[in-house]
């Protein structure tokens, strides 16, 4: 049965989505809304903010590809807030929390790499080339580079730059073009399924999906845990 080590050994490039499977954030969304929200006295479970989250990106995904101005991401952001209230049943409380959550956002949040991040890059780095491919906006490359992953990472391509977002094939196929490779030869590895398995395979890439929660154990492809699982068994 192929590894994912196996099938990382055996291509050319390896390329890795970031959020999620390369960085998180500290503190989550759902933690910087529910400390927002009690500033206003709503006492929200913590467990039903993050269901609210799944909900409303399930149904507003954020594509920075389609979000060019400074207006069009502020009537997104405006929209997606209000749904996230609309769903937790706190929407009269929206025109107050909405500004506050701007605020709080814009000074709470911040990216950091997985424990596993730097490591498994420098392990994969070894054997194939590394680049990321992300939904993303221009501000990719500087993420990485304060996240400390920059220089083990080849070309980074966010999905603003390429015009289109995972898991459009589209945006495979320009990140392909880009760097010359044939998708044949690529491994994708991300922690969506729809957007990082769905799209790279039908783009002709070997998905890997990181699963660190182990919610989809029986997920129709190659799976894992932890991204040191990607680099070769010691002494191999």
């Amino acid at each position: 049965m192929l590894t994912a080590s196996a099938a990382i050994a055996g291509c050319r490039a390896a390329v890795f989505d970031c959020a999620g499977t390369l960085l998180r954030l500290d503190p989550t969304s759902e933690q910087i809304f529910h400390d927002a929200a009690a500033e206003l006295g709503l006492d929200i479970d913590l467990a039903e903010i993050a269901r609210a989250y799944e909900i409303v990106t399930f149904a507003l995904p954020i594509k920075s590809s389609e979000l060019p101005t400074q207006a069009k991401k502020d009537a997104f952001y405006a929209e997606f807030n209000r749904s996230l209230c609309v769903v937790l049943g706190i929407d009269r409380s929206y025109e107050r929390l909405h500004p506050l959550l701007l605020a709080r956002f814009a000074t709470r949040r911040h990216w950091v790499a997985f424990d596993d991040a730097a490591s498994a890059l420098s392990a994969v780095g070894e054997r194939v080339a590394v680049h990321a491919l992300a939904n993303w906006d221009q501000h990719l490359d500087e993420v990485l580079v304060l996240t400390g992953l920059r220089h083990l990472i080849g070309d980074a391509a966010s999905s603003e730059q390429l015009g289109a977002e995972k898991p459009a094939r589209a945006c495979f196929d320009a990140f392909l073009e880009r760097n010359a490779l044939d998708p044949a030869e690529v491994v994708y590895v991300g922690n969506e399924y729809v957007a990082d398995v769905v799209g790279a395979r039908e783009a002709g890439l070997t998905p890997i999906l990181v699963d660190r929660t182990n919610r989809l154990p029986y997920a129709d492809c190659l799976r894992v845990k932890s991204l040191l699982d990607l680099a070769p068994p010691t002494g191999a």
